[in-house]
C-alpha cells in the first residue's frame, strides 16, 4: 500500500511541475494571476538554464574529441595516399 501513495505522490509532484501559465480571462484579477505564474517562471528558469549550460559541456568536450579523432583519421589517410603516390610516381619514373 505504501507504493501505491509513494507512486501517486510522484505522478501528483511531476504535474504540478508541468504547469503552464494560461491567461483565463479578461479581468484584471486573471491577467494578474497570469503575470505572477509568468513571473514564477522566469524565476525558476535559471537552474534549468545551468542545467543547459553544464550538458552543452559535456557536448562540446564530447565532439572536440571526436574532431580530434577525425583528424587523426585523416591525417593518416593523407599519409597512405603519399605513400600510394610515391610508389605510383616510382613505377612511372
Amino acid at each position: 500500500m505504501k507504493i501505491v501513495y509513494f507512486l501517486f505522490f510522484i505522478f501528483y509532484s511531476a504535474n504540478s511541475y508541468s504547469h503552464d501559465c494560461i491567461l483565463k480571462g479578461t479581468s484584471a484579477e486573471e491577467i494578474t494571476i497570469y503575470n505572477s505564474c509568468k513571473a514564477n517562471q522566469s524565476i525558476q528558469k535559471p537552474a534549468h538554464s545551468d542545467l543547459n549550460k553544464s550538458l552543452h559541456k559535456v557536448q562540446i568536450k564530447k565532439l572536440v574529441k571526436e574532431n580530434q579523432n577525425l583528424r587523426n583519421q585523416l591525417l593518416d589517410v593523407k599519409i597512405r595516399l603519399n605513400a600510394v603516390m610515391g610508389i605510383i610516381n616510382s613505377y612511372i619514373d
